[in-house]
């Protein structure tokens, strides 16, 4: 070991970490994956943020650049600086740590205690903001529906703030946003989470960072267009739900929020039969067959409902009706 430390492979002739050799010798992907479940996305793998809570996953480490990213929080840098944060250290021992020594502080998502506090805090943040929130009239929310043809007589599910992507441990929040917020309700009609649309200062979905986030809960639950029936028309994505509210005047329509969510969501015992509204590319199919199986094997009646332009219900809509 060194006089600072560390193994002398380490160390380059001025004395100095030798930080180039220590990165390219350190997966990334395997400390990320200590912090986070991490999945396949192209040439990255992507997982939920550990730095702020989130339910859409937004935090991308690249392997081959050894760097990692956050597209809401914006948080980033190498190897060390992601075990820097994790673990509240400094520059020297994160190194330290990083070449073969027990990580000073251990993970807080390693405790199952701390995570369900998380979640807990998670839910009750999305409420405060839910309540918060304002109906959609003469809001950027009510311009970014009305360009998407579906913001006639929009339902009170859908609402309209400013709001911070994300969160640190301290309380202290990003910069707000304006942003479309839809209201996640589990099978007991309860709100439990928010998906959050951001938008620009045009009314249209924002470029900066991810534009789409959950907070709270988001499986098993889904944005209400209609009451408890005994019929519910079930899409994948919000824009996509109003669309079909209004092709379908009436009917009982509700939203996943996400091809993931779709198979998932727990409907209340007065369901008997669901029409399921997916996607028309592949994965859309995909998700469709997967929801039809399990809400079938759940003793209710399914039926496939395919846009017949376009790829999604809301482009059906634009192209055919509106």
């Amino acid at each position: 070991m060194d006089r600072i430390g560390l193994p002398a492979r380490y160390v380059g002739r001025d004395g100095r970490i030798d930080v180039a050799r220590l990165k390219a010798e350190t997966s990334i992907a395997k400390v990320a994956a200590n912090a986070t479940d991490l999945r396949r996305s192209g040439d990255e793998m992507k997982g939920l943020c550990p730095f702020h809570a989130e339910n859409t996953a937004s935090f991308f480490v690249n392997e081959g650049k050894k760097v990692f990213h956050c597209h809401a929080c914006d948080a980033g840098g190498d190897v060390i600086e992601l075990h820097r944060r994790l673990h509240s250290v400094d520059f020297r021992q994160a190194c330290l740590d990083l070449v073969g020594s027990e990580p000073a502080v251990p993970l807080a998502l390693a405790n199952p205690v701390l995570v369900a506090m998380r979640r807990a805090e998670s839910v009750k943040r999305a409420r405060a903001i839910w309540q918060k929130a304002t109906p959609i009239g003469w809001s950027l929310t009510e311009t970014y529906l009305t360009t998407r043809g579906i913001g006639h007589a929009v339902p009170g599910s859908i609402r309209h703030t400013h709001v911070a992507r994300w969160w640190d441990e301290d309380g202290r929040e990003g910069r707000r946003e304006p942003a479309m917020i839809a209201a996640l309700q589990d099978r007991e009609g309860r709100v439990a989470g928010i998906q959050r649309t951001f938008l620009d200062r045009d009314g249209r979905k924002s470029t900066r960072g991810t534009a789409r986030l959950s907070l709270g809960r988001v499986r098993g639950c889904a944005v209400r267009f209609g009451p408890v029936a005994d019929t519910v028309m079930l899409a994948a994505g919000v824009e996509d739900g109003l669309a079909v509210r209004l092709m379908f005047p009436g009917a009982s329509v509700w939203a996943a929020v996400g091809d993931g969510n779709l198979p998932h969501v727990r409907l209340p015992a007065e369901v008997r039969r669901v029409i399921v509204c997916g996607d028309a590319d592949a994965p859309g199919r995909t998700a469709a067959a997967a929801a039809m199986a399990a809400y079938a094997k759940a003793g209710l009646a399914v039926e496939d409902l395919v846009p017949r332009a376009g790829k999604d219900f809301n482009e059906e809509w634009l192209l055919l009706h509106a």
